[in-house]
C-alpha cells in the first residue's frame, strides 16, 4: 500500500486499476488516499492505517468498512474503489468496537432502500460476470489458431475436458482432494475471458502475463462479484493453481498439459497435420502417476497412428 495523489496512474493499463480507499479517524477523513496493491496483506493494511493516524505499531486497532455497515476488514482484496474505512482504536472484540459495528448495522436495517439498491447492484454484477465468462466459449485457443487448425477448440472446451479428468480421480490412490481439483479445473483459465489465451510465443513476459491475469481476476471477483464468499473461493482456487502451492494444483497443471496433447493427437488424426511442438514442449514434465500412465498410453497410440500413416 502507498500514499499517492489522485492524479497518479493506478494499476496496469492491461487490467483494472487497484482500488483506492479513504481512511477516517475520530471523525476526520484524511486527505491522502491509499492505493491497495495486489501484493498487500492484511497486516500491511493495518500498519498503514496506524501510520496515517499517527498511532504506534503496537496499538490494537479495528478497521471498519463504513460503506458495508461496519464490516471488519479482514482481507484487503475485499476493498472496493472509493470505500471509506474507519480506524478505531481497540481490538474487534472490545466493547466499544462491537457497539460501533452494531450502530452501523442498525443504520443499515433502517434504510431498506439502500439494501434494495445494494442487492440490485449485486445481481447486476453477477450478470455482467456471467456475460464475460461467456467469452470463454467463443475465444479459440491460441496455439491451435497459430498452427492453422480450423475449427479450433475454445478455452471453455479445454476447461470442460479437464473437469471431466478431475472426476476420474480416485482419492484413495491419488492423494488429493477430488472436489477441489474439479473446482480448480473449472476456474483455472477464467482470467482468459478478459485477457485472452496468452502463449509463450506472444512476446509477453511471464510476469506481465501474471499481472494481467491477476488484475482480470480481481475485476471479476472484486468489482463484479463484490468479494462474496463465492468470489473469494474462485479467486483463491485460481491463485492456488497459479502458485502451484498444493498437490491439487500440481495435478490440475498436469491435467492442463495432458488435455492439450490429447487434443493435439486428435487434431493430427482429424486434420492430417503434425503437431510435434505440443508433445515436445510437455515431454518429461508430467509428475502425477495417474497422468504419466495416461501419457504413456497416449504416446503409444500416437506411435501406432503415425506408423499406419507411413
Amino acid at each position: 500500500m502507498e500514499n499517492f495523489n489522485s492524479s497518479d496512474l493506478l494499476g496496469s493499463p492491461q487490467g483494472p486499476p487497484s482500488p483506492v480507499v479513504k481512511l477516517q479517524y475520530k471523525g476526520a477523513v484524511y486527505d491522502s488516499s491509499l492505493r491497495v496493491l495486489p501484493s498487500l496483506n492484511n497486516q500491511d493494511l493495518y500498519d498503514a492505517a496506524k501510520n496515517i493516524a499517527n498511532l504506534s505499531r503496537d496499538t490494537p486497532v479495528s478497521l471498519l468498512r463504513l460503506d458495508h455497515f461496519g464490516e471488519l476488514v479482514t482481507n484487503p482484496r475485499q476493498l472496493k474503489d472509493g470505500e471509506l474505512i474507519e480506524i478505531m482504536e481497540g481490538a474487534p472484540e472490545e466493547g466499544h468496537v462491537a457497539a460501533r459495528q452494531t450502530e452501523l448495522k442498525s443504520s443499515a436495517s433502517s434504510s431498506p432502500g439502500s439494501n434494495r439498491e445494494a442487492k440490485a447492484q449485486s445481481v447486476k454484477g453477477t450478470l455482467q460476470f456471467l456475460h464475460i465468462v461467456e467469452k470463454l466459449k467463443r475465444t479459440k485457443r491460441t496455439g491451435w489458431v497459430n498452427h492453422g487448425v480450423k475449427p479450433a477448440e475454445s478455452i471453455a472446451d479445454h476447461m470442460y475436458r479437464m473437469s471431466i479428468m478431475a472426476l476420474l480421480i480416485d482419492e484413495k490412490t491419488a492423494g488429493v482432494n477430488k472436489e477441489r481439483c474439479l473446482r480448480m479445473a473449472i476456474v483455472h483459465d477464467l482470467a482468459e475471458s478478459i485477457v485472452g489465451d496468452i502463449t509463450p510465443y506472444d512476446g509477453v513476459s511471464v510476469e506481465d502475463k501474471h499481472t494481467r491475469e491477476r488484475n482480470a481476476m480481481q475485476h471479476l471477483c472484486r468489482d463484479l462479484l463484490g468479494w462474496t464468499p463465492q468470489a473469494e473461493e474462485i479467486f483463491g482456487l485460481w491463485e492456488e493453481y497459479e502458485e502451484a502451492s498444493t498437490p491439487e494444483a500440481h495435478l490440475v497443471k498436469d491435467f492442463d498439459k495432458f488435455e492439450m496433447i490429447v487434443q493435439a493427437l486428435e487434431y493430427e488424426k482429424s486434420e492430417n497435420v503434425t503437431l510435434e511442438d505440443f508433445f515436445a514442449g510437455t515431454r518429461g514434465k508430467f509428475k502425477h502417476p495417474m497422468v504419466t500412465a495416461w501419457v504413456n498410453e497416449l504416446d503409444a497410440e500416437r506411435a501406432e497412428s503415425r506408423a499406419i500413416k507411413s
